[in-house]
Parts: C-alpha cells; structure tokens; sequence
C-alpha cells in the first residue's frame, strides 16, 4: 500500500501556506487543514494512536485508496455522541473536508433529522421550517413511548395540517443533491401514504418496507418504523412529502414508470430549495376531507412519525453521517431497539465513537469504567453485525466541570477515566483512539479554552471556532494516519 499512497500524494497538489516563525502549528501537508495557533492547544498529540494494532483501519484507508486512485466506492463514515454532535459543527467540519480532500468525488450529504420540530436545536448547516404541533421523543430523555432507531430520536404529531420543511444546503456552495430520498417513519392509518412532491411533481413510493423488527406492545407494533423510497429521474435538493390517501396511490404509479402525477400541486406551500412533510393538504378542493378520515382510535399523539430523513445519491464519494442527541449516554443508544437494523441503511465503513461526556457526569469515584466498557461493547457488537470490517476510532471526553456540591464546581476527574476505558477498549478491538482530552491540555484545560474564546461559558460545551477547529485537527489526525504513517 506504501507505493499506492505514494502515487495518490503525486496525484493531488495544494498550494503549503507558511506559518509564522512563532507558530507551533505544524505545517499542513498536503490534503490536510491549515489550522489557526491558539496557546491552549497541544498540536503535538494531533495523532490516532493505536494500543493493539491498526489492521481495522486499514481496510478503511484501501477504501481511501480506490476512491482516490480509480474513482469507485461509496464510503460511509457515521459519527455518534451527544450534544457535542447534535450541534453538527465538529462534525460538519469532518463531512466538508472530507468532501473537499478527493476533487470530483462527492457523495450524498448524510442521514438528517427535524430537530427544530421537536423543540431542541438544529444544525445550523441544514435548515428546518415547521407547522403544527410535534411531539419529540429521545433516547436520552425517558420515558421512551416511540420505537427509535439510528437517530436515537423521533417527533410526532396528530395535526392533519403539520408540516416539515428542510433545506440541504443553506449557503451558496450548494453542495448537497439528491434523487433517491429514504424516509424513516410511521403511519398509524394504513390508509394514508407518505408521497414525495418535487415542484409539481408527485411521486410515490417506489418501494415500502418493514425494515424494522416488530417491538414490544409498549412501543405500538400496530405503526411499525417503515422505510419509505422514493425515486426521481433527476437530481433535487427539495421536495415535499404528505399523506395521501393510500386507495389513490395507484393513480400515481403509471406503467410509464418515468411518468409523475400534478395533483397535488397547489396543496402545500413549498420554498426554494426546502422539503416539507405534512400529514394533509389544507386545499379541501384538491384533496377532499373526506377522503382522508381520521378514526377516533388513530387521533392521538403519535398518529405520524418521523426518525430520520435520508437524501442519497449514487455518486462515488465519502457520506458522512452525524448522528447525536443532547444528553445521551451508552444506555440511551442501547435503548434505541431498531438502530442495528437501521444502522444497515447507512452502511458504515468507519465509526467515530464520541460517548462519554453524559456516563461520566456522575461523583468522582461512582463512575463504575467496567459497567461503561460493557456499554460500549454492547453498542459495537451491534456494528459489528452490520460490518464485521467496520473500523473505529474512540474520541475521549473533552475537560469538562462537574458539580462538586450545592454552589460549587470542579474539573471532572473522571474525564481520565473514560480515556483509559477507550484504550482498553481500542487494545480490544484493534480500534484508533484520538485523544481530545490530551489535546486539550488535561485537566481544567476547559477554562482555558474559553478564556481564548473557544468553549462556552459552561465549561461543557464548545464555541462554533473550538467545534471547528477540533473537526479540521481530527480530519488531519486521519489523513496523516492514511497518508504518512500507515
């Protein structure tokens, strides 16, 4: 593999900008990041590190490698964590960079979620409208009345007239396009359809399934999670999505299979660039009421639901997922019933695993790193089922502060604690780690970054330029891996 990565370094060209004398950032090489010098970082730790070995990443890095050199392969990479990824700029980074590392290759944008409908906030790189009232369920947030899957999170609504509105891209890159959207949902009235409506086309679904295990009556076996396909002979990054009463389906799926159907046209409002989902058209001359009837046994809270939205393309490229709930912690993942099942959707070839911060916000001592270990492994049984060949890198809990009694409060001593659980679990698995708690600078590193105006005020959380500066240093992390050390 040295000889091929030797050719890809010849094949790609950047232009090496000169730091300043003063600077300790290292110079980037090429494919890597330029990063801005602040004092508080420790840029020497910028590595994967490896307690076993590294023969996980390296099926990873072939795939690198045949994109790279050839121009085939479809490359997943799924990042899963809590806050710290529900806000989707460390990881954005990632997704950018990675996009931007191999010129004229570029995949879909990754899995999304209407985070905004249920009340909590949205990635400011994809926009969210909504109407109506949704209703949200998380993992990390019990009781959990909802099947959840790989988004570890849901919004449901009994509104006729609710909808979602969604924008891939919101600034002029434009990046992101699709012509096959998956639809992770359900519906408790088996006489409603979700249809797609691009402009004044309507689509139905070219292919329902139950993708999903049944779940425990608890969870309401009668709505099971469906995937719902959608398939267009052209590229968008906007539509609409409504119920639509299943008996008229037919009217849609023409044996020309190309034909698309314009009787919905004026019964939602769509924007530029945006894709709403809506239970009902509130034209009642376009769609009758009573063709859509609500029985007094489906008019409750959960009579439409939505898990996750997935815009694809088959373009070669890098996908790169983020998936991340506020709060969560190994047991909300674990609650999730359906994410192994779902986790098939996304395919990973590489998972960035960024769980910890929530497991150890306990006092210092109560933090139990055997029952944290079993956790994890737990989770990546479930990955390994999935893709036996999936690499992993751990990423370790920023410095963070932990109550230490009524008004007072303290670095978090367990942060170290959850670093050593990470190489024990990466010695097990053959998996990288990448040590943000060390590039940070350790304990009560936290307080620093935020007088140099990188964390927030609550010593938890970061600013937009840490999350962003954190997501270039781990792509460069990868890209060294890949390039020049491996």
């Amino acid at each position: 593999m040295i000889n091929i990565r030797y050719i890809v370094l010849l094949l790609h060209t950047l232009i090496i900008s000169t730091l300043s004398a003063q600077s300790l950032v290292p110079r980037p090489l090429p494919l890597q990041k330029r990063l801005d010098y602040h004092p508080c970082i420790d840029y020497t730790a910028n590595r994967l590190v490896y307690p076993a070995d590294s023969t996980t990443m390296q099926h990873f890095y072939s795939l690198l490698d045949t994109l790279s050199l050839y121009g085939k392969g479809d490359i997943n990479i799924v990042h899963i964590g809590g806050s710290h990824i529900q806000a989707d700029i460390m990881s954005d980074a990632l997704r950018r960079n990675f996009v931007q590392c191999i010129p004229g290759f570029k995949a879909s944008r990754g899995i999304i979620f209407p985070y905004k409908a249920g009340h909590t906030n949205n990635p400011s790189n994809y926009a969210i409208q909504y109407s109506g009232t949704w209703r949200r369920c998380q993992n990390s947030l019990p009781p959990i009345d909802r099947v959840l899957g790989v988004t570890g999170i849901a919004v449901s609504t009994d509104d006729r007239y609710a909808t979602i509105t969604f924008s891939l891209n919101t600034d002029s890159a434009r990046l992101w396009h699709y012509h096959r959207l998956r639809l992770l949902a359900s519906v408790a009235d088996t006489a409603l359809t979700p249809v797609l409506i691009i402009g004044t086309d309507t689509i139905a679904p070219s292919a329902v399934a139950n993708h999903c295990a049944p779940q425990p009556d608890t969870l309401s076996p009668s709505s099971p999670v469906l995937l719902f396909t959608y398939d267009m002979p052209y590229q968008s990054d906007f539509g609409t999505i409504a119920l639509y009463p299943t008996q008229r389906i037919a009217v849609l799926q023409a044996p020309d299979s190309t034909r698309l159907c314009t009787a919905l046209t004026d019964t939602t409002t769509t924007t530029s660039d945006s894709l709403m989902i809506g239970l009902e058209s509130d034209n009642t001359s376009i769609v009758a009421r009573h063709d859509i009837t609500f029985a007094n046994s489906i008019v409750d809270d959960k009579l439409f639901t939505i898990n996750g939205i997935l815009p694809e393309t088959d373009n070669d490229g890098i996908t790169y997922h983020s998936l991340g709930v506020n709060g969560a912690s190994l047991p909300s993942w674990l609650r999730c019933t359906d994410f192994a099942d779902q986790l098939h959707l996304l395919r990973p070839d590489l998972v960035i695993m960024a769980i910890g911060v929530n497991d150890a916000n306990v006092p210092y001592g109560r933090f139990c790193v055997d029952d944290y270990i079993a956790n994890y492994n737990a989770l990546i049984d479930m990955i390994y089922a999935v893709n036996p060949q999936c690499a992993i890198i751990f990423v370790t809990n920023n410095d963070c502060v932990l109550r230490t009694g009524r008004h007072s409060h303290g670095p978090n001593r367990n942060t170290a604690l959850v670093a050593d659980a990470m190489i024990r679990l990466a010695l097990r698995h053959n998996a990288a780690v990448w040590d943000m708690y060390r590039i940070m600078g350790g304990l009560g590193s936290m307080a620093v970054w935020r007088d140099y105006g990188l964390a927030n005020r609550d010593r938890v959380h970061f600013l937009a330029p840490g999350y962003k500066i954190l997501g270039d240093m781990l792509y460069n992390a990868i890209i060294y891996d890949w390039l020049y050390k491996n």
